[in-house]
C-alpha cells in the first residue's frame, strides 16, 4: 500500500518558528515532525510514500532526498498554488492507482494504521477516517458516527452549542482510489467540508474507526510543545536518538554535560549538545544538536532548537529558542515566549510571557520586551466569545492590544478599503476607539469616524455605504469595567464564524500589513449619518394611527447614544414621551454610587403605572435591546416579551416567520401555531438569529435577551424599531398590552447550569446525545428532547466551563421533574468523563 503525507502547510498560527521553515520540519525531540511520520509508516510496512508540497516545499525534498536513508521510496508533487487537503492528493492521482492511506505530515502520532487498513478492508468501504478524542474540539472537524462506526454527520470547527462528540477527525484516511472521482482537478477541495459530505449526501460506502494510540495536532506553541514534552515521557511511540538514561532521559553522540550540571526530570540532550557548568535542567527541556547552555543557566519545561546558544545565568520558562538564537547572559525568557532564528537578546534583557520574536531581530541589552517584534502578543487563544469580542478596558483591551486589533481587521481587507467606526460616550469606548483608529491607519484603510451614535445607526450608516465594514465600541451593559466591540461585514450584521475566524487568524498571526507614510489616509467624518436612518426607520413604519392615538409612552433611555436618536422618532410619531435617564454616559460615569439596572427598570414600570402610560420600556445604552412594561407595570420577561412581539406582529402580518433560538420558550410554539404563522429556530448565539431572520424574510427575529432584529428595516437589533414598532402593532390591534399579556399560553421555563471542565465537554456531549439517540431530538444548538408538552435542552455554554440545562413545557411539575432529571444525568456523565 502506498501512502500520501500532505505536508504543503504553512503553519501561521506556529509563527515565528515556520517563519523560514515549512511546518512539516518543525523538529520534535530531534527530529522534523514529518520523519517521525514517515519512520511510523514505516513501522506498518507503508515504504512507498507521494509527499505533496505546497509552503516551501523543496526545503522538505533537499532534507529528505528520494528516502534512501529511510529505507524508503519518496516521491513528491508540488502545488502550484494552494489546493486544499483534498485537492492536494488528487494532484498526486496519477501515482495512486490503488487502496492507500492518506497522512498529515505536521501531526505527531502513533496511531495504529494497521488497525485503519484493515478496518477499511473488512466493511469495504470506500472512504475510512480515523478519529481521536480530545478535550477540546472547537478547532477541528468533529465525527458523529452510529455505535458499529458508519459516519452520521460532520461539523468543522464546530461552536460548542454544536459539539456532540469528543472524536475529531485526525487528518489519516484509507481511500480506495475511485472516491478522487468526487475531487475536481486542478480546483481547491478539501476532504472535511467538500469530498466527505457529498459522498454522505450520495450515500457512498464512508466509515470511521477510533485509532489506537497517541495523536496532537501541532498547532499551536502550547500543542507544539506538549508534543516534545508527550515524547520524552513515553505517550507516544516515537524513535528519540540517544543513549537513554532512565526513563525519561536520553543522551546522543558527542554530548558534552559538566559534572556539576543538574539535570531533573524528562530531557533531551543532542548530537554534540554543550551543557556549562552549574547548569540546571529541571525538565521536561530539550536541547537539540549543537546546542550550548554556558555556565549557570536555568532551564525549565523549554525547548532549545539546534545551534541556539543560551548564555551564562539566563534562564528560561516555558519557552522555545529556535535555530542559531543567541541568548546573551542574565536573560530572562518567561511562559510561552518564542525567540526565532538567527536572533540576539542583548544581556540583562526581560521577554514577557507570551511575547514571540520573529526571525532575525536585534534585542539591545537591558530590553524589557513587552510585546512581540513584529507584531503583538496575545491575551487568549481566541478574540470572539458567544456575545462578539469584549474584555476588561485597559487590562485586556489596552491601547496596545486595540491598535493591533485595528490593524488585523484593516489587513483582512484590499489596501485603501473604506473602513467605519463609532463608539458610545464612556471614556474607555472613547480610548479604544481612537487606537483601534490608528491600527486601522498603518495597515492601509480609510477611516471613517462616526463619532457618537447607537449601534443600530452604525450598521444602518454601513449598509448604505460603500464602506467593506465598520465596529462599533460600547461599554458593556453588563459590567462597566468593560468594553464590547461589535465587528460588522459589508451589510452591517456582525461576523460570521469564517469571518470571525480570519480576522483571528490574521490577529494572531502578527504579520500585519504596514504601509508607507505616504498611504496613510485621511479620517473621514461622513455628514447626515443619523438623519438618513432617522429617514428610514420613518419610512419603515405606518404611523398614521399612532399620529392620531397620540399614545403616552413611558421611555428609559439608560443615559444610553438612543438619546441622540430616538426623540426625533418619536416626535415625528406624535407620542407624548415620559423620559427617564435621558442624556449622555457620561453623567452616569459620574455618579460615585455604582447603577443598578434591575432596580431602574422597577423604577421604570412603577412610574410607568402611576402616570398612566399606556406602556413603558427601557432601552439599553448601546440602542440594541428592548425591555417592555405594560400600562399595569408588569415587566415583560425577555421570554414573555418574544411572545408578545410574535403575536403582535402575526396578527397584523398574518402568516409571516418569526426566527428565535432553539432555547425559546415552549410558549412561543404555541403562540405561533394559533396565529398561524411560522416558527423558525435557529443557534442561540445573538448573530446567529439575525443572519436566519434576514435569510428566511421573518418579519422578526428575536435572540431571547431583549434583541430584536425586523429584517425588512435593518438586519441588525436594533430596539428605537423594535420600540416604535411594538407602538405601531399596539395602536392598530387597539389593545393595551396588559390585555394580550393576558391572552398568552401560559407555561413553565426555567433553567439551570452544571459545571464542567473544558477538557471534557466534548467528551459529555457525545455521552448524553448517545444517551438518548432514539429519542426525538433536535441538534441545531447543543441536544434537544422534545416531549409531547414541551422540552429540555443542554446546551454547551460557549464562553465559560458550564452546560445550561433548560426545561420549557405546559405543565410546572412534569417540567421541575425534567430539569432535575436532566441535571442529574449531566452532572453524572460529568463525574464519569473526569474519573
Amino acid at each position: 500500500m502506498k501512502a500520501v503525507v500532505m505536508a504543503g502547510g504553512e503553519g501561521s498560527r506556529l509563527r515565528p518558528l515556520t517563519s523560514r521553515r515549512p511546518k512539516p520540519l518543525v523538529p520534535v525531540v530531534g527530529r522534523p515532525c514529518l520523519e517521525h511520520v514517515l519512520r511510523l509508516l514505516r513501522r506498518h510496512g507503508i515504504t512507498e510514500v507521494v509527499i505533496t508540497l505546497q509552503y516551501l516545499g523543496a526545503s522538505i525534498r533537499d532534507y529528505f532526498g528520494d528516502g534512501q536513508e529511510l529505507g524508503m521510496h519518496l516521491e513528491y508533487v508540488v502545488e502550484d498554488r494552494p489546493l486544499g487537503t483534498a485537492g492536494s492528493v488528487k494532484n498526486a492521482a496519477a501515482l495512486l492507482d490503488s487502496t492507500f492511506l492518506v497522512i498529515s505530515g505536521d501531526a505527531l502520532t502513533d496511531i495504529d494504521l494497521s488497525q485503519a487498513i484493515s478496518f477499511h478492508r473488512d466493511r469495504s468501504s470506500r472512504a475510512t477516517i480515523v478519529l481521536s478524542k480530545v478535550s477540546n474540539p472547537l478547532e477541528y472537524g468533529v465525527v458523529v458516527t452510529s455505535p458499529e462506526g458508519r459516519i452520521d454527520r460532520f461539523l468543522e470547527k464546530p461552536s460548542w452549542g454544536e459539539v456532540f462528540s469528543d472524536q475529531v477527525n485526525t487528518g489519516i484516511y484509507v481511500i480506495d482510489p475511485e472516491v478522487l472521482d468526487y475531487i475536481p482537478a486542478g480546483q481547491a477541495s478539501d476532504w472535511s467540508s467538500d469530498v466527505f459530505p457529498e459522498m454522505l449526501r450520495r450515500q457512498d460506502s464512508l466509515w470511521a474507526v477510533v485509532g489506537r494510540g497517541y495523536w496532537c495536532d501541532i498547532g499551536s506553541i502550547q500543542s507544539y510543545l506538549q508534543a516534545n514534552w508527550d515524547a520524552l515521557e513515553g505517550r507516544v511511540q516515537c524513535e528519540i536518538s540517544g543513549r537513554r538514561l532512565g526513563d525519561s532521559q536520553w543522551v546522543s553522540e558527542g554530548a558534552e554535560i559538566a559534572a556539576s550540571a543538574q539535570i531533573v526530570g524528562p530531557a533531551f540532550i543532542g548530537r554534540d549538545c554543550v551543557v556549562g557548568e552549574d547548569v540546571f535542567l529541571n525538565g521536561p527541556v530539550v536541547l537539540d544538536r549543537f546546542a550550548v547552555v554556558d555556565q549557570g543557566a536555568k532551564l525549565s519545561n523549554s525547548v532549545v532548537w539546534p545551534q541556539a546558544y543560551l548564555g551564562e545565568r539566563s534562564r528560561l520558562r516555558q519557552a522555545v529558542v529556535c535555530s542559531a538564537a543567541t541568548i546573551k547572559p542574565e536573560v530572562l525568557l518567561d511562559d510561552g515566549s518564542v525567540v526565532g532564528d538567527d536572533c540576539t537578546i542583548g544581556a540583562g534583557s526581560v521577554v514577557e510571557r507570551g511575547v514571540r520574536i520573529w526571525p532575525g531581530k536585534e534585542i539591545e541589552p537591558g530590553s524589557l520586551v513587552h510585546e512581540s517584534v513584529i507584531w503583538a502578543g496575545t491575551w487568549r487563544s481566541g478574540l470572539f466569545g458567544s456575545a462578539g469580542l469584549s474584555g476588561l478596558i485597559n487590562v485586556q483591551l489596552t491601547p496596545e492590544w486595540c491598535a493591533r486589533l485595528g490593524a488585523a481587521w484593516a489587513a483582512t481587507h484590499p489596501r485603501g478599503s473604506q473602513l467605519a467606526i463609532c463608539r458610545d460616550r464612556s471614556p474607555g469606548s472613547r480610548m479604544i476607539k481612537r487606537a483601534m483608529i490608528s491600527g486601522m491607519l498603518s495597515a492601509g484603510a480609510r477611516v471613517m469616524d462616526l463619532s457618537e451614535l447607537p449601534v443600530p445607526v452604525t450598521c444602518h450608516f454601513t449598509r448604505g455605504s460603500e464602506a467593506a465594514g465598520a465596529v462599533h465600541v460600547v461599554a458593556s451593559p453588563v459590567d462597566s469595567r468593560s468594553a464590547d466591540i461589535e465587528v460588522l461585514d459589508d451589510q452591517g450584521m456582525a461576523l460570521d464564524r469564517r469571518q470571525e475566524r480570519k480576522l483571528e487568524n490574521t490577529f494572531f498571526r502578527e504579520d500585519f500589513r504596514r504601509v508607507v507614510p505616504r498611504e496613510i489616509q485621511e479620517i473621514g467624518y461622513p455628514e447626515a449619518v443619523l438623519s438618513a436612518y432617522q429617514a428610514h426607520t420613518l419610512a419603515g413604519l405606518e404611523l398614521e394611527k399612532v399620529r392620531a392615538a397620540h399614545p403616552r409612552v413611558l421611555i428609559d433611555f439608560g443615559f444610553g447614544s438612543s438619546s441622540v436618536a430616538l426623540p426625533h422618532l418619536l416626535h415625528e410619531a406624535k407620542i407624548q414621551t415620559v423620559s427617564l435617564r435621558s442624556g449622555f454616559e457620561e453623567e452616569a460615569f459620574a455618579s460615585p454610587v455604582p447603577r443598578d439596572p434591575d432596580e431602574e427598570l422597577q423604577q421604570a414600570a412603577s412610574i410607568t403605572k402611576t402616570v398612566g402610560a399606556s406602556f413603558g420600556a427601557r432601552v439599553d445604552p448601546p440602542g440594541q435591546r428592548l425591555f417592555l412594561i405594560d400600562d399595569a407595570g408588569h415587566i415583560f420577561e425577555h421570554q414573555e416579551a418574544i411572545c408578545l412581539v410574535a403575536w403582535m406582529a402575526l396578527r397584523t402580518r398574518p402568516e409571516g416567520a418569526i426566527v428565535a433560538p432553539v432555547s425559546a420558550c415552549w410558549q412561543l410554539h404555541r403562540v405561533v401555531e394559533e396565529v398561524g404563522g411560522k416558527l423558525i429556530l435557529c443557534r442561540s448565539d445573538p448573530a446567529s438569529v439575525i443572519r436566519a431572520a434576514a435569510r428566511n424574510h421573518a418579519v422578526v427575529g428575536a435572540d431571547g435577551l431583549g434583541g430584536f432584529v425586523w429584517p425588512h428595516h435593518l438586519a441588525a437589533y436594533d430596539a428605537m424599531f423594535a420600540l416604535l414598532s411594538t407602538i405601531q402593532m399596539s395602536v392598530q390591534l387597539d389593545a393595551p398590552l396588559s390585555d394580550i399579556r393576558r391572552q398568552l399560553p401560559t407555561g413553565y421555563h426555567q433553567e439551570s447550569t452544571v459545571p464542567c471542565p473544558w477538557d471534557v465537554k466534548g467528551e459529555v456531549m457525545r455521552r448524553l446525545a448517545e444517551a438518548h439517540h432514539h429519542e426525538r431530538v433536535d441538534l441545531t444548538d447543543g441536544l434537544k428532547v422534545l416531549f409531547g408538552s414541551g422540552y429540555v435542552l443542554v446546551l454547551p455554554d460557549a464562553d465559560t466551563p458550564r452546560y445550561r440545562v433548560i426545561a420549557s413545557g405546559a405543565e410546572s411539575r412534569e417540567m421541575t421533574e425534567r430539569l432535575h432529571q436532566f441535571v442529574e444525568e449531566v452532572q453524572e456523565t460529568v463525574q464519569s468523563a473526569v474519573g
